[in-house]
């Protein structure tokens, strides 16, 4: 993935705090995911794999018969996510896949839903993502995307973060308007959900 440029390692913000769930957020965020996805089975593609949480929401939440592929350009979160499924007994459900956003390694039209949760905060341009994530899912299948807004800068993140590293929710619904999706937006305090069907 193109990444924005390094940040600075915070005393005290270390791996530890790495694994929250969402800063206290993650109720709320699940409780959004979990609205909007598909009630038969599905074929699910959940960008950035990170500690292997929203693989293993997908395979607990999806209807029987689901798979799962989750994609990283990170061994080290590849690994985690192996350890995250493992644990609780989803393997067989989930795929776990390198590869980086920008350029996807899955065929056209493949999935009736791609997940990103977090990750465009995480790189420099988002709509070759946009572009990637649309072109995966077929006709009549679901985007289905949430981050963090500029304020999010104020939690207390492993590295630090400036405001202008967020992309708002209105951003990203314009870069999706761009493509010819017509998404629908929730917005919340310090996280936003985006949805688009794609036709």
């Amino acid at each position: 993935m193109i990444h924005k440029g390094k940040h600075v390692q915070i005393r005290g913000r270390g791996r530890r705090h790495g694994r929250h769930d969402f800063f206290g957020y993650g109720d709320a965020i699940r409780a959004a995911l979990d609205r909007r996805l598909p009630r038969r089975p599905a074929w699910a593609l959940d960008v950035g794999t990170g500690f292997g949480r929203n693989a293993v929401f997908l395979a607990h939440h999806l209807a029987r018969g689901s798979h799962i592929w989750s994609v990283d350009p990170s061994e080290d979160s590849l690994k985690m996510g192996e350890e995250a499924v493992l644990k609780v007994g989803v393997a067989s459900q989930v795929s776990l896949v390198p590869g980086a956003v920008e350029r996807l390694p899955f065929a056209d039209r493949e999935f009736h839903l791609t997940m990103g949760v977090m990750i465009f905060h995480h790189l420099v341009e988002v709509p070759p993502a946009l572009r990637e994530m649309a072109r995966v899912t077929r006709p009549g299948g679901k985007l289905l995307l949430v981050d963090w807004g500029p304020t999010a800068h104020l939690l207390p993140f492993a590295i630090e973060h400036r405001p202008e590293d967020f992309f708002t929710a209105h951003a990203v619904e314009q870069m999706l308007l761009d493509i010819g999706l017509h998404p629908v937006v929730e917005q919340h305090p310090m996280w936003y959900v985006v949805e688009a069907i794609i036709e």
